[in-house]
């Protein structure tokens, strides 16, 4: 059935908060495979779905410049997120958080329901990039510029709410929406990833594949546990990246008329002939310190732009590849479940492979960016002691300052001045000693990270040892018990790779 011989009805299809899908297509996004999810809520059968165009679930209502910034991530190699709204083979409409990613083959997607606030905003939006689209083509415009005229829509409100451009926009997304997700999860006592199936040991002894599988399985739940207990630390780490960005614009500031409060002084004090030499001196003294304290502090802006930009990239790749593994773990867990392992085993096969090289690029990737940032964090702590010892520097000299202008024979405002000095310095330095001691909570939390993502990266790579020991067929025969006997290393060697090929996905 073509898409555009589908009806559009305005009812949503439901599917549950707990549930996850998938789909993979070859590199010109034709459908190859799906999860029995994606069967089930698109209303097609399995058949209808494999072999066709993604657009087959294409609703009209999605903007083709939001598919057009989609592909241009994808086909430079790079991850991409999206809410997308899509059309069941009823009519029915259901919106997704997709996340895309792609494979040795082509594409991987994974999709839940969305339940943050960024529907709200998104859906109107999306009609205004369509009425754009329609508009430039009704006045003559090719494909190309109507989807123009859509991004132009698009750019234009993603500045209005303060994102630099769609990829900022897409992190916050995901993250975001997970967040959401995993609250509704908890409200609703709902789970996404389940434990080992309680008869798999029992089916285990007529089918024998089935221990292959839990093994993966348990593996899995263990990088699981890791990733889960690593992702969760984010909030700490959103936490501490916003009183960063805080506490440094407003130290930034805060030196900025601490330096043009000691220039002034330093002027005054010329004017005073001889007399107001030795206040010239300290003035001096006072505006050479303040004025490093404000390049140090501007350097340290700089670096915490860095940290920020870095640990938006952790946030993501740690959320992406707990999406990633959850996925896998939901596929494995449908597997230990099903009725008939031997139908489209090789494929099956194919598809374990296939999610568990996402989870572990993605993975690999947020390991990185996690040792990146423990090397953008390290320095910086270093720069915050430096510039303490510096406002103590300041204090002392304010005090001199404070101490001589009395002497004068005409203080002028000079008392006043180095008074509201002293509170400009008094503030810096309470706001300081607060970014300090959130730079340092941040590299402490840089420091332990890394340690965690090994272990997870661990967990996967049994994981995938577990994936090479599949054997070629679902359903082994079962040897009678009186003629077994004791295996030798080399007959429990690992199946020649010959043996597990799989049919391309």
């Amino acid at each position: 059935m073509k898409s555009s011989a589908v009806p559009t009805i305005d009812r949503p299809r439901p599917f549950a908060v707990n549930e996850l899908f998938f789909s993979t297509t070859e590199s010109r996004g034709i459908i190859t495979s799906g999860n029995e999810v994606f069967v089930r809520i698109s209303g097609y059968a399995a058949g209808e779905l494999v072999g066709k165009a993604h657009n087959l679930v294409r609703h009209p209502d999605m903007p083709r410049s939001a598919f057009r910034l989609v592909w241009d991530r994808l086909k430079a190699g790079q991850p991409a997120a999206a809410l997308v709204k899509n059309r069941a083979k009823d009519g029915c409409y259901y919106w997704v958080v997709a996340l895309i990613t792609p494979t040795a083959d082509g594409y991987l997607s994974v999709r839940f329901k969305p339940t943050g606030a960024n529907l709200g905003v998104i859906e109107p939006l999306y009609a205004q990039m369509r009425a754009a689209e329609v508009a430039a083509e009704q006045g003559g415009a090719d494909g190309e510029a109507a989807m123009d005229a859509g991004a132009a829509v698009l750019g234009a409100a993603l500045q209005a709410h303060g994102w630099a451009d769609y990829e900022e926009f897409m992190r916050v997304l995901l993250c975001g929406e997970l967040q959401s997700r995993d609250a509704a999860l908890a409200q609703g006592r709902l789970a996404i990833v389940q434990p080992l199936p309680a008869d798999a040991q029992r089916r285990a002894l007529r089918e024998p594949v089935l221990k292959y599988l839990a093994d993966i399985y348990r593996d899995g739940l263990l990088a699981y546990k890791h990733l889960d207990g690593l992702y969760h630390r984010l909030d700490q780490f959103v936490a501490l990246n916003q009183t960063l960005s805080s506490k440094s614009a407003f130290v930034n500031t805060l030196t900025d008329e601490l330096r043009l409060s000691s220039i002034n002084v330093a002027l005054a004090s010329t004017r005073l002939g001889g007399e107001g030499e030795s206040l010239g001196v300290i003035s001096r003294h006072m505006d050479e310190t303040s004025g490093e304290v404000a390049h140090s502090v501007h350097g340290l802006v700089t670096g915490i732009n860095t940290v920020s930009g870095r640990l938006r990239g952790v946030n993501f790749n740690l959320a992406a590849s707990r999406l990633q593994l959850e996925m896998a773990l939901t596929f494995l867990h449908e597997l230990l479940a099903s009725d008939d392992l031997s139908a489209a085993w090789q494929e099956r096969c194919g598809l374990i492979r296939t999610l568990h090289a996402a989870f572990t690029a993605t993975m690999g990737q947020a390991s990185q960016a996690l040792h990146e940032l423990e090397e953008a964090v390290h320095p910086l702590g270093a720069i915050a002691d430096y510039l303490s010892r510096h406002m103590l520097t300041l204090q002392v000299t304010q005090v001199g300052g404070l101490v001589e202008s009395t002497r004068l024979s005409s203080q002028g405002n000079f008392h006043d001045i180095f008074l509201s000095i002293r509170e400009q310095i008094e503030r810096t330095h309470k706001e300081l000693a607060e970014l300090t001691n959130a730079l340092h909570q941040l590299a402490g939390l840089a420091v332990e990270t890394p340690g965690l993502a090994r272990e997870i990266v661990q967990a996967a790579d049994r994981m995938g040892q577990d994936i090479a020991t599949l054997p070629a067929e679902a359903v082994a025969p079962v040897v009678p018990v009186a003629a077994t006997k004791p295996a030798s290393p080399a007959e429990s060697a690992v199946p020649a790779e010959s043996e597990m090929a799989v049919a391309g996905v």
